[in-house]
C-alpha cells in the first residue's frame, strides 16, 4: 500500500463530504465525530458522487436514489444499495491528510 497526499485536514468539515482525485481515483473524505474517513466517491448502485450526498452522523445518503452507506465501514445501510464501497486508510501528517491506496498489479496473467 502506498500513501498519497490528498488535502489539508482543515478542508474536511463535519457533516459534509469533500471530493478529491488522488492518484487517478475519485475519493470522498468525511469527518465523523472528529475522525477523518475516506471512501470511494462513486456509489456502488448508480455511479453517483457520494461526496455530494447528505451526511447525518456516520451515514451518507446517495444523492441519486437515496441509498445509504456507513462511512467508517463502507457497508450499505439502505436500499437500493446492496454492495459496499471501498474504505481507504488515512493518516494525518503535519495537518495534511494522506490516503492509502493499493498498488495496481501490472503483471500479465
Amino acid at each position: 500500500m502506498e500513501y498519497f497526499p490528498a488535502l489539508p485536514e482543515q478542508e474536511i468539515k463535519e457533516g459534509q463530504g469533500t471530493l478529491r482525485e488522488v492518484a487517478g481515483e475519485r475519493l470522498a473524505f468525511f469527518r465523523v465525530a472528529g475522525e477523518i474517513f475516506c471512501i470511494d466517491d462513486t456509489c456502488s448502485h448508480a455511479m453517483a458522487s457520494l461526496s455530494s450526498g447528505r451526511v447525518e452522523g456516520r451515514i451518507v445518503t446517495c444523492p441519486l436514489h437515496g441509498g445509504q452507506f456507513d462511512i467508517p465501514t463502507g457497508k450499505p445501510k439502505r436500499l437500493p444499495v446492496t454492495a459496499p464501497v471501498a474504505v481507504h486508510p488515512v493518516e494525518i501528517r503535519d495537518g495534511q491528510v494522506f490516503v492509502g491506496l493499493e498498488e495496481e498489479d501490472d503483471e500479465d496473467y
